[in-house]
């Protein structure tokens, strides 16, 4: 038996998976589709119900050493939701001894103040504020 012999017995029993006869597509079973309606609605009120932050909000936030806890995540969120339902875009936040410009729309804090910075007392291109 030749070399061309073998090639061409072993490649008749040798096909890649899914592929069927020549010119033939290949079947593709039903692929797990994901999360059902239900659990999809879940995961999307979850990732609607955070907060977002611009990049030079998390620099603020570490270099003034703010801290950022789940419990102030959710004090601002609620915060945030007060002031959407009122039909603010930008807005004040404050909580405790520390200030965030939100854009209400997106639910991303632009930026953070801590108390050295809320001695000014001037706040500009805001809409609304809120006690959190």
């Amino acid at each position: 038996m030749s070399i061309q012999d073998l090639y061409r017995a072993g490649s008749a029993s040798i096909t890649p998976s899914g592929a069927g006869a020549l010119g033939e597509r290949p079947s593709i079973g039903k692929a797990n589709q994901g999360a059902s309606p239900e659990e999809f609605q879940k995961i999307l009120r979850q990732e609607e119900s955070k907060v977002s932050m611009s990049q030079h909000a998390e620099t603020r936030i570490r270099s003034r050493e703010i801290p950022w806890s789940p419990a102030l995540e959710k004090r601002v969120m609620g915060g945030i939701e007060a002031l959407e339902a009122k039909g603010s875009r930008e807005a004040l936040i404050l909580a405790d001894d520390v200030a965030f410009i939100a854009n209400i729309r997106s639910k991303t804090i632009v930026t953070a103040m801590d108390r050295t910075q809320l001695k000014e007392r001037v706040f500009t291109n805001i809409d609304s504020a809120v006690l959190v």
